[in-house]
């Protein structure tokens, strides 16, 4: 997933409180006026609709591929459509919307385009046996798969051209206030996701079917889209200026070269290793080979562009931070349905076995929903006390600390949940972090970049989200497929692997946030007197 996913993201993207256009790329050609609070509301609401998209896969997905038989380590190969696609789709759709101007402006057709095909893929996703049936494709897997990339990739569409709508019809002074209500419609967005399904169980005894669910996304993306492309034109057709235009070949080059390297390195590992195509486990341990090595140059060729020793630092701590968190938004609907419930792995059971356990894992389902939604929710509440503590701790000292109550959370999860109330509680602790990670890393990064590279600087701080979220889906997959567990109707598998993993990285990501020298304590660094740029 991409770093504007709360679950971005993937992608899966996360989000995050960011200037990610090329603000020197483009001249105004007037004065842009200031926003009035109901337009800067009518602004955000399409984010909610993002958010929705990123809750449904990351809440449900498990739901509908573990039935058509995903072992942990296919779900998490499966789980590389957020990363791949966001390191490949955004940075070329970004230099594209740079680069057009239509009847509707240059950013909103791309959220429209996305924001539609993206939501046809959440009705297909959870009807993939009935799709692949009616066509006679043999393996549901893999149209299931094939879907979720789909909607990776619309998503990914919509996402990035959005954050570069607001220099586009705010006006600077704005922009900070403008990002802020965006950060709060993911709070806000994720936090309805997540607890529609419960609460309408709670106060009405009707639990919505999965298919249901999904189609309530597919609604609130198109809708919520529909609405901020409506009530927010674009009105300053941008001049260019020569100096600052960018290629939308190069990410994609950088991509190119990546695959070819890890194609090559594949091979060898093939050639010399004992894998046989003809089985599923070894094409499925060769796969994950190939999209781990594409990883690493990547990362390189990012990391060496920056400028000073305390960026890499800040990568690093970046790293570590979305390996731990990806792990926990991968693997937590079914650490809470086979390790909290005690529901057996139904990947190879009969139709009739996988109804027996129905309601259970409904019931399951609604518990992990309520838990991220309480996750959101206090996300929203901490965040900006967890900005006036910055002003008397500084960032690092704040960010250190949120990730250190993160850290302890995810250890609680692995060790002392035993119950839905305990989980509910280590994710309302785990939420603590989640609020200082969608914005500390960020301010402090602005601290250590040259002014006039914001934007490429935080595409290229994007890959090491997306780079963890590769080892997490695939290295964390391989781990808990290798590690079976009993319970009571059968087995399953140890899920809670993920949080031992997530609790050391945030740890060491925390431990390395202590390190890096910090310029000025303020999330606004322009309100230092000495920013350090």
């Amino acid at each position: 997933m991409s770093s504007d996913a709360t679950f971005e993201n993937s992608s899966v993207e996360v989000q995050v409180q960011e200037q990610t256009v090329q603000e020197q790329a483009v001249a105004p050609t007037f004065v842009l006026p200031r926003l009035t609070v109901l337009q800067l509301l009518n602004l955000c609401i399409g984010f909610i609709g993002i958010q929705f998209a990123w809750s449904m896969q990351i809440g449900l997905s498990a739901r509908v591929t573990e039935p058509l038989g995903a072992t942990p380590l296919i779900f998490g190969l499966i789980w590389l459509a957020g990363p791949i696609t966001g390191i490949l789709v955004q940075p070329v759709i970004g230099v594209i919307s740079d680069n057009v101007w239509t009847k509707m402006g240059r950013r909103r057709p791309f959220l429209l385009v996305g924001a539609i095909l993206g939501s046809l893929g959440l009705i297909a996703f959870p009807n993939s046996a009935f799709i692949a049936s009616h066509f006679g494709i043999i393996s549901a897997i893999v149209v299931a798969a094939a879907f979720l990339w789909i909607i990776d990739a619309c998503v990914n569409v919509s996402q990035g051209p959005y954050r570069a709508l607001i220099p586009d019809v705010a006006p600077p002074e704005q922009h900070a206030l403008a990002n802020s209500f965006l950060s709060f419609a993911i709070g806000a967005g994720a936090v309805i996701a997540f607890g529609t399904a419960p609460f309408v169980n709670w106060a009405f005894g009707y639990q919505m079917s999965i298919q249901q669910q999904f189609l309530m996304g597919a609604i609130a993306f198109t809708v919520a889209m529909i609405w901020t492309s409506v009530t927010t034109p674009e009105k300053n057709k941008p001049v260019k200026t020569e100096d600052n235009t960018e290629s939308a070949f190069e990410p994609v080059r950088n991509f190119a070269i990546s695959a070819v390297f890890s194609l090559i390195v594949t091979s060898l590992i093939y050639v010399f290793g004992n894998y046989d195509l003809s089985a599923k486990d070894s094409i499925a341990q060769l796969l994950s080979w190939f999209v781990l090595i594409l990883s690493i140059p990547m990362l390189t060729m990012a990391l060496i562009s920056f400028p000073s020793k305390e960026a890499y630092k800040l990568c690093a701590m970046q790293f570590f931070t979305w390996l731990g968190i990806m792990s926990m938004f991968i693997y937590f609907n079914n650490y809470v349905v086979h390790n909290v419930f005690a529901i057996p792995d139904l990947s190879a059971a009969t139709e009739a076995v996988k109804t027996q356990f129905s309601a259970q894992i409904l019931a399951a389902t609604n518990v992990s929903q309520t838990a991220f939604a309480i996750f959101n929710a206090v996300c929203l509440v901490v965040s900006i006390p967890l900005g006036i503590i910055c002003g008397k701790l500084g960032k690092k000292v704040v960010h250190a600390l949120a990730l250190t109550a993160m850290s302890a959370a995810f250890f609680g999860l692995a060790f002392i949940a035993k119950d839905a109330t305990s989980v509910l509680v280590f994710m309302g602790i785990a939420g603590i972090g989640w609020a200082s990670v969608l914005a500390l890393p960020f301010a402090l990064l602005t601290e250590h970049i040259k002014p006039g590279t914001e934007g490429s600087a935080m595409g290229k701080f994007n890959l090491f989200i997306a780079g963890p979220q590769i080892l997490s889906s695939v290295a964390v997959g391989y781990l808990i497929t290798r590690n079976p567990m009993q319970v009571a109707d059968g087995m399953t598998h140890h899920w809670e692997y993920a949080f031992i993993v997530s609790g050391v990285a945030v740890l060491l990501a925390a431990l390395i946030t202590l390190t890096i020298k910090e310029k000025c304590k303020s999330l606004d660094v322009t309100s230092c007197s000495n920013s350090g740029h």
